[in-house]
């Protein structure tokens, strides 16, 4: 997967067809919601970009789970999982979009295939399958850094852009 450097093009997130380094705008716009929003979840769980694929759609992201986020049986719990996809994927789609504003969830679907563990390093996958005006659509899955080939969690979800007024 390559690393960004890339300069792409995205004529649905920029409708003037400039040329944009996507991958640095991501990384720009997560690290500015975050310092708009001290102590939010994003922040907390240290989410990063770390690669790029302009041909797939794809980006790639890490973030950090701790020991307070598990559950009974010693596991993450399943609604931060579904928080971890959801981070991500919310993060993508209020990059896509330009300006100032929010990208809450509409529908969100989560599949657990195998647990994920408290205090490790998570890598989750974002494809972006649409993006119209308002909405944008994605899939995720997730891997615990310590086992990429194993799928952990997957799922879907759609994204509304509010502009901020």
């Amino acid at each position: 997967m390559p690393t960004f450097g890339t300069s792409v093009k995205w004529s649905a997130v920029n409708a003037a067809s400039e040329e944009i380094n996507f991958g640095e705008k991501v990384r720009r716009r997560i690290a500015d919601f975050n310092a708009s929003v001290p102590g939010s979840i994003g922040e907390m769980m240290n989410f990063q970009v770390v690669a790029y694929d302009h041909a797939h759609d794809d980006i790639v992201m890490t973030c950090q789970t701790m020991p307070w986020m598990r559950n009974f049986a010693g596991t993450l719990h399943g609604g931060l999982c579904a928080t971890i996809l959801d981070q991500a994927m919310g993060f993508i789609s209020y990059c896509l979009m330009e300006g100032e504003g929010s990208a809450p969830a509409v529908h969100l679907s989560v599949d657990y295939h195998r647990p994920l563990h408290p205090g490790e390093q998570v890598i989750v996958k974002v494809h972006v399958v649409s993006v119209t005006r308002s909405l944008t659509k994605l899939t995720a899955e997730a891997f615990q850094a310590s086992s990429p080939e194993k799928i952990c969690l997957s799922g879907s979800g759609v994204y509304f852009f509010k502009p901020k007024v």
